[in-house]
Formats: structure tokens, sequence, C-alpha cells
């Protein structure tokens, strides 16, 4: 009889656990089950380099025939490939392993395609647990309002409503948080994402910068340190390493897209219907007009501006030099936070207002 052990963690990273599952094989120790997400059971077995891979199934309530038959499908052509199916969790995630090939295909998903397909379904199904709880929690925070409106003094529920409203928006935050960088790390190949997590080859910057000045000027150091820039939230800038020649950044906005057209007698890009900023024919414009004078995208902000980079001294300015080095405000709260805002604002308003009155 195998010998077996269980060993409990838990992986918010499903590139990290497939990773762990091939070091413990390579230790003599095989995946056998899982349970509750994080109890994992292994068998003793000779020690063999084995991969392991993931895929998603769920059907609906009311499924079709292509939905039931797609996964039949997908496991015949898995064991025709060589992988063989481990178990799968409580989530209809399906654990697949095979012996490693020299120079063979060593990945179930092995066309970029494919893998899209694959992370999309792992990001909605965890999404859509974060819109469950979320709504969970919107249903209880109703029933506490109606309960006070009725007069009604249940104290130990409004308690309970509290904690339970509480571990619900953590909960439904890690769910949504997972399924994003689910999305980001099933879309890439192993190697892809190892060369992702390499310090030596990427690096993540935490900052604040409200202002083009600000952002030029860090931009800058780090280009002339032999990074460049690949992404950007509020608070975070994403860099790779850099060989070769020095990158200069510029960034354009519909403002400065206007500003263009109109300097070569052109309409200006406006629409009426567009209240929170979706229509991005601007971008069209700015894209065709930064590639025309040498940059390259690197990425939008809140669909309000566009960063650009290019070699130096290889490049046409795409506007004036003045703009790059303004205190224009770099755009932050995007629209959801823009909304929160404004609430939050209506809201002193109307509190303010009823103080005065005496309500």
């Amino acid at each position: 009889m195998d010998k077996a052990k269980k060993i409990i963690k838990i992986y918010f990273s499903y590139q990290k656990e497939l990773k762990w599952l091939e070091e413990m094989a390579e230790n003599g120790w095989y995946l056998d089950n899982i349970s509750m997400g994080m109890l994992y059971r292994f068998v003793r077995k000779e020690p063999r380099r084995t991969v392991y891979d993931i895929d998603r199934f769920h059907l609906s309530k009311k499924p079709s025939l292509e939905e039931i038959r797609r996964k039949e499908m997908f496991m015949e052509m898995a064991c025709e490939m060589g992988w063989k199916e481990v178990t799968h969790d409580a989530s209809m995630v399906y654990y697949f392993s095979k012996e490693y090939e020299e120079n063979g295909v060593n990945c179930l998903h092995n066309d970029e395609e494919s893998r899209i397909y694959r992370a999309e379904k792992f990001r909605e199904y965890l999404v859509q647990e974060a819109r469950k709880l979320i709504f969970c929690a919107m249903v209880t925070s109703c029933m506490c309002f109606l309960l006070i409106m009725l007069g009604s003094q249940v104290e130990w529920f409004y308690w309970f409503a509290m904690v339970y409203m509480t571990l619900c928006n953590i909960q439904a935050l890690v769910y949504w948080r997972f399924g994003v960088n689910s999305r980001k790390e099933l879309a890439l190949t192993r190697e892809e994402w190892e060369r992702s997590k390499d310090p030596s080859l990427h690096k993540t910057v935490h900052r604040l910068l409200l202002t083009n000045r600000g952002l030029n000027r860090f931009l800058s150091k780090q280009s002339t340190l032999g990074w460049t820039l690949t992404g950007v939230t509020p608070t975070r800038y994403y860099f790779e390493r850099c060989k070769g020649t020095e990158q200069v950044y510029t960034m354009d906005s519909k403002w400065l897209v206007n500003r263009r057209r109109r300097a070569h007698g052109e309409k200006k890009i406006e629409d009426a219907k567009d209240f929170s900023g979706l229509n991005n024919d601007w971008e069209i414009q700015s894209l065709h007009d930064a590639e025309e004078r040498g940059w390259s995208f690197v990425c939008a902000l809140e669909n309000r501006s566009i960063i650009y980079k290019g070699e130096a001294g290889m490049v046409t300015p795409l506007n004036d030099a003045k703009y790059d080095n303004s205190l224009r405000w770099i755009s932050l709260i995007g629209q959801y936070g823009f909304i929160l805002l404004l609430c939050g604002m209506l809201g002193a308003v109307i509190g303010f207002i009823s103080e005065l009155l005496g309500f």
C-alpha cells in the first residue's frame, strides 16, 4: 500500500500552486486529492519530473448541448496528449498531470487563445462569487434598515449583521482580486509567468504621482537605471529590464488631442452623450498621431490619458514640451471613484441642510 500524507496550504496563485505540486512530485509525493480547497493528500511513489496543469468545468443550471459536450471533448483531447485527470476541488477546478517530456509539449494549454479562454473562465467564476457575497451583504443591510424603520430593537441581530456584512465584503474583495490576478497569470505560459516574477527582470514601484511633471521625472530616473515602464495603476508602476537605448515618455489626453486637431483646422472630438468618458474615439486618434511620430503605446489610464514611450532622440514630440513638464493632474479616482466622491459630497450637503433645518 502506498504511503500517504496530508498537507494544509492556502494558495492565491494557481501558478504557484502548480509549481509547488511539481516540486512535491520531484520529491516523490504525488497529488491524490484536494478537500476544502486547502487540504492536499499526497501518495508516495518513485520520484519523477512531473508537470501539472488545471482547467475549470462548471455547467450552468440549464446547460446547452454544446456546453455538455465541451467537457467530454476536452477530456478526450487531454488524454490523447498524455494528460491524466488527478482530482478536482469543490469549485470544479480539475487538476491534470503527466510526466515531463524533454523537448515536448509540457503544458495542457499550448496556445495563447486557449490560455486566454481558460483564464476568462476562472476570472468570471471568481468575480461572480464576489458579486454573490456583495448581494448577501446588501440584503442583510436592507433587513437591518427595515428593522430600524419599524422601531425594532433586536440588538443581537444588529451585531450578527455587522459581522456578517464585514466578512462578506472582505471575502468578496479577496475573490475579486484573486479573479483579476488569475486572469493575468493563467493567460501566461509557465516560463512567461516565472520571468514576470524574476526580480532581476521585473519590478513594481509603489508611488503616488499627481502631476505630469512628477511622472516624467520619475520615469526618466527609472530609464537611466535601465528600467522601462510596462503598466500603471493609481499607485503602482510596473517595469521591466530594458536593454539598449534610453527611453523617454510622453502623456496624451483628449484635451491635447483636440488641441492638435484645432491647430490643423479639424473638428474636435466630442460626444454629448458620453457623460462618463467611455467614448474612446480620441484614443484612436491619439494612437495614430503617436505612431506617426515614432512613439509606442504603454498603457491607458481610466480612459482619460495615455502614456507612450520611445527611444531618446528617435521620436518627434507629440505635444509641446511644456505639457510634459506641467502641473496638470493625472487621473487617479476614475469613474467609480468619482461617483463615490459625488455621493459623499451630496450626502454632506444634505446632512448640513438637515442640521440647519433641525431635522
